[in-house]
């Protein structure tokens, strides 16, 4: 069965659809009250809903450009941190510098300190080279450079170190590709400087030094000399000659030689004087004993084959006394005659002397026999040494002990040695290590030598054992530098200025290590042994310095344009939310004010619809 509708009068239906129209204003009312927003879908207004919309995507797309600018600034901020630190290492690097100046000269306690002061230069070198490496941030160091590197290749570094007496070539501070000649010359003839030797022939009573020999091919060294000598006037002298770490002692100038003339039989009437002399002690070569008998005396110096190995030195010398007596008592001798009163002369096994004198029965005949000894006045000493030195001197008794301390103490000789190292490179440039050369002047020395170009640095050991051999043989190698990686943009940081991409800025990155594609701050030379080398490493600092300054500038005005940018945008994003904020945000007090009124509607609407009700169910009472 069909339901049949329900009819409204007149008045209930026109106040339930004003109470239906109020009621969907109110909920749209509190839908815009609970969103804030006038504009909540295309339906409520397309023209402000789309336009909103795109002022919002773009303000979004900004956000997110402004963050991306925010980790560009943080990346550039880093590297300007480690910018400074680098700028402070080298600082201290060049107070190193300052101080190896202060401590310039050839003494072994001034090249001691600047070979320290140079080992603390190649430290800080490696920390910048680490600092710089650690700058990095989200994946980006814009203190690594592009990554190109150049080096030596192993092939010439493996036929440079065939060479006798080189190992560990290699070529540092590469700023561009060359080929290095590397030559070994030289006779190996040693000899001393001679300012030294005067110094140590003055200062210790010597004369006719020399420093003299050949280097050796197997133990070698360029080693400076030394004399020390001690002792006092009077006592034992001890001479130590020093080639390197080998030394000899000799002693010489004992003073323990001694004679005494002793009468054992007096001179009387009828009876001949006996007096003994005996020669004792110790006995060197140049030592010298004399004998005076009736005023005349004798004199004999001991020789090297009287104290030779196996001989009684005591019994040579008293021999050659004797005989030299006996030969004055023969002939037309100083002895011959009436008035002298020694008739002969003997000498036993233990080296002591007899002299007799002559007998007369009237009187007694008395004479005269006196003793002395004296140290050598000169003494010869000539060593040699493994390494090919020869030091060879005749110490003169009477300046020793004259010199100042009495000649004692130690005398350092700078040993020269005819030997060179020479590197060429393809522009025709020569630098050479000469163990000739004065040190402090391009010396040659045991160890590492550097060979400093404008392309690049060459190093290499050096064997002071076994240099010779290469200098014999003239051997030669090439040491060649090549590009061994190539160059990238991996640390370039790309930064985009607006949403369409249309506008960039790139950030290349700065390379900031110690090698020859950076800083150019090459390791110290030779130990800083000479000045030159020191000021090289000052003229690296220099230039280290300016490109360091370049490169911050270059990052500061990076940074300044990309942090403009990211205001600029934050800015901008903000004016285009405001924008679309008014196309779509309500206004909370007229909003409110309205559902206040439509409330206020709602419920006479209400009433109204209650009292057309009532007026149907009067009727109904008329039944």
């Amino acid at each position: 069965m069909a339901s049949t509708p329900v009819s409204l009068s007149a008045s209930m239906r026109t106040n339930l659809l004003q109470l239906q129209s109020v009621n969907d204003q109110i909920s749209k009312k509190q839908n815009i009250l609970s969103t804030g927003n006038k504009v909540n879908s295309a339906l409520d207004g397309p023209t402000a809903f789309f336009a909103a919309k795109n002022l919002s995507q773009r303000a979004g797309d900004l956000s997110s450009l402004k963050d991306a600018m925010g980790q560009a600034v943080s990346t550039i901020k880093t590297a300007d941190k480690g910018i400074t630190a680098i700028n402070d290492m080298l600082d201290q690097a060049r107070g190193l510098t300052t101080a190896a100046y202060a401590a310039l000269g050839t003494d072994a306690s001034s090249v001691s300190t600047r070979a320290s002061l140079a080992k603390q230069f190649n430290s800080l070198k490696a920390q910048i080279d680490k600092l710089a490496g650690d700058s990095s941030y989200g994946g980006k160091n814009l203190l690594a450079g592009n990554g190109m590197s150049l080096d030596s290749t192993s092939a010439s570094r493996a036929t440079t170190n065939s060479m006798i007496g080189v190992d560990n070539s290699r070529v540092t501070n590469v700023t561009a590709t060359d080929t290095y000649a590397v030559r070994v010359k030289g006779t190996g003839a040693v000899t001393g400087a001679s300012g030294d030797i005067n110094s140590a022939e003055q200062a210790h009573g010597l004369t006719n030094l020399n420093v003299t020999g050949t280097i050796s091919g197997t133990k070698g060294n360029f080693s400076d000399v030394s004399i020390e000598v001690r002792g006092a006037t009077g006592r034992d002298r001890t001479f130590i000659v020093s080639d390197g770490s080998e030394s000899r002692t000799i002693s010489y100038f004992d003073n323990s030689q001694t004679t005494s003339a002793t009468t054992t039989t007096a001179a009387k009437t009828g009876t001949a004087q006996v007096t003994n002399v005996a020669v004792g002690g110790t006995i060197e070569e140049g030592d010298t004993f004399s004998i005076t008998v009736e005023g005349q005396t004798f004199s004999y110096a001991a020789t090297a084959s009287d104290v030779a190995m196996g001989q009684d030195g005591r019994k040579n010398v008293a021999t050659k006394l004797m005989q030299s007596i006996s030969a004055a008592l023969a002939g037309n001798g100083r002895l011959v005659g009436n008035s002298v009163d020694i008739a002969s002369v003997s000498v036993d096994n233990n080296g002591t002397i007899t002299l007799t004198g002559k007998t007369d029965a009237l009187v007694s005949r008395d004479m005269s026999v006196s003793a002395q000894a004296e140290n050598a006045a000169t003494k010869r000493i000539s060593e040699s040494f493994a390494s090919g030195t020869v030091v060879s001197f005749t110490v003169d008794r009477k300046l020793l002990e004259a010199a100042a301390n009495s000649g004692n103490g130690t005398s350092t000789i700078e040993k020269k040695v005819d030997l060179q190292v020479s590197a060429t490179n393809l522009a025709g440039n020569t630098i050479t290590r000469d163990g000739m050369a004065a040190r402090g002047e391009g010396k040659l020395a045991n160890g590492e030598n550097s060979f400093a170009f404008d392309t690049g640095t060459v190093r290499m050991d050096l064997d002071q054992k076994t240099l010779k051999q290469a200098a014999a043989a003239s051997q030669a190698a090439n040491l060649v530098t090549v590009q061994t990686t190539e160059a990238n943009t991996k640390n370039d940081l790309s930064v985009q200025l607006n949403e369409t991409n249309t506008n960039s800025i790139a950030v290349q990155s700065q390379n900031l290590t110690t090698s020859g594609q950076g800083l150019q701050v090459d390791y110290a030379q030779n130990g800083w042994t000479d000045r030159s080398d020191i000021d090289k490493a000052v003229a690296g600092l220099d230039h280290a310095t300016d490109y360091l300054r370049s490169a911050s500038q270059s990052l500061s005005t990076n940074l300044s344009i990309i942090t403009t940018r990211e205001n600029f945008t934050k800015d901008f994003g903000d004016v285009l939310t405001e924008g679309a904020n008014k196309l779509t945000l309500a206004d909370q007090n007229e909003e409110g004010a309205g559902l206040l009124m439509l409330q206020t509607r709602q419920q006479l609407g209400t009433i109204a619809l209650s009292l057309a009700n009532q007026s149907q169910q009067s009727i109904l009472r008329l039944f």
